[in-house]
Parts: C-alpha cells; structure tokens; sequence
C-alpha cells in the first residue's frame, strides 16, 4: 500500500500520553520547541516556560486542528480500522480466486474432458497463478 509504517505509529500512539497535547503542558522548565513543514517553513513555536504556543503562517488555523485532533486514541482508531479493511480486502479476493477456479473447473467439466485431465490442468492453473501472485500480478 504505502510505506507507512504501521506497527511503529501503533506502538508510538499506544506509549503516548493520551489526550490533547496542551492539556500536558504545565509550564515548568524552559523547553522551547519549532516545528517545520516539508517546504521548511515555520508552522509552529512554542516556548513551554512563558507558556507561549502558536501555529504560524497562512494556514495556521487548519494546522493547529489536525494537530489537536490527531491523539493516540484517533490514530489507534483508524489503525484498526486500517487492519480490519485490509484483511477484508485480502478475503474478498480469496474468495474471488476460488470462484474464478471453480467457473474453470466447471467449464471444463461441462465440456466433457475426463476428471484426470481436470485436475492436471487445475494443477498448472493454480501453479501459474501462484507464480504471478508473487510477481506482485
């Protein structure tokens, strides 16, 4: 699919505090912090100590609500919904492979060849799907 890495996202959302980010942020110490777009562009500062934090630029709005909406909870949420379309995805074409043999299967049966012949074919059938599965075809 891509190259997310999933079960790192999901590890890193499960060892995370939950809730808002904000919400964690007491104002002791001085850690000051900048995050950049992928252009390199400031999106956002902030300085913990003088509890200064704000998003920059023209799109700063929209920015600081996918920050605040993307909590471990979301992410672990949309990581098993990932999952479960994805065996769902891998099922239905099981199921569609099978069909696919069995009309095979079928047409040569209705056609008269003898049951022997069948499954000769049958085998080479499912051995060159076999190969072209792991051709990525």
């Amino acid at each position: 699919m891509s190259n997310i890495n999933k079960q790192a996202l999901r590890e890193a959302a499960e060892k995370a505090t939950p809730g808002r980010v904000g919400d964690r942020i007491d104002g002791s110490g001085s850690i000051k912090y900048e995050c950049h777009g992928y252009d390199g562009s400031l999106v956002l500062r902030t300085d913990h100590k003088n509890m200064e934090y704000g998003f920059i630029g023209d799109n700063s709005n929209a920015d600081e609500l996918f920050f605040r909406l993307c909590v471990p909870d979301v992410i672990l949420a949309l990581l098993d919904e990932l999952e479960a379309a994805e065996k769902r995805i891998a099922e239905l074409e099981r199921k569609e492979q099978h069909s696919d043999r069995q009309s095979v299967i079928d047409a040569l049966a209705s056609s008269g060849e003898e049951w022997s012949d069948i499954e000769e074919y049958m085998q080479k059938w499912d051995a060159e799907r076999a190969a072209a599965a792991g051709k990525g075809e």
